[in-house]
């Protein structure tokens, strides 16, 4: 009975060892197929320094858009879209998973109020302060 325990532990851990190494291979693979990505990723950011730096020769004060969307600028186009005033739950909902709930509600708190005010509260709705 021993022989027979011994004989099926060298079978599984020959099988692990099989499988382990079929993970190796197929993640070596995986890397693999990445390197194209990663040298097309290369020229494009490339191309764009190049572009960024043409652009400043002819206009000095332009900045480029942020690539992380601001979640101040994404909650006033859900507003304006919407084209009435939503409570804080709604602007979360149709936020998603973009930018976590906290993230929301700290946006609204914060730019509801002060001199740099972007939306306004009122009746526990928020809609986008209108520009002067």
């Amino acid at each position: 009975m021993k022989t027979d325990t011994k004989n099926k532990n060298k079978n599984a851990t020959a099988a692990l060892a099989d499988i382990n190494a079929q993970i190796e291979a197929l993640n070596q693979k995986r890397i693999g197929l990445a390197e194209p990505l990663k040298a097309r990723y290369a020229e494009l950011r490339t191309e764009l320094a190049d572009m960024e730096t043409e652009i400043r020769q002819l206009d000095p004060v332009w900045k480029p858009e942020p690539t992380k969307p601001k979640a101040e600028t994404t909650i006033a186009e859900i507003l304006t879209a919407h084209g009435s005033p939503m409570a804080a739950e709604e602007i979360i909902q149709a936020v998603g998973n973009v930018f976590t709930p906290w993230k929301v509600k700290n946006t609204l708190k914060k730019k509801s109020t002060g001199a740099k005010a972007v939306f306004t509260f009122a009746d526990g709705k928020y809609t986008v302060k209108a520009t002067a």
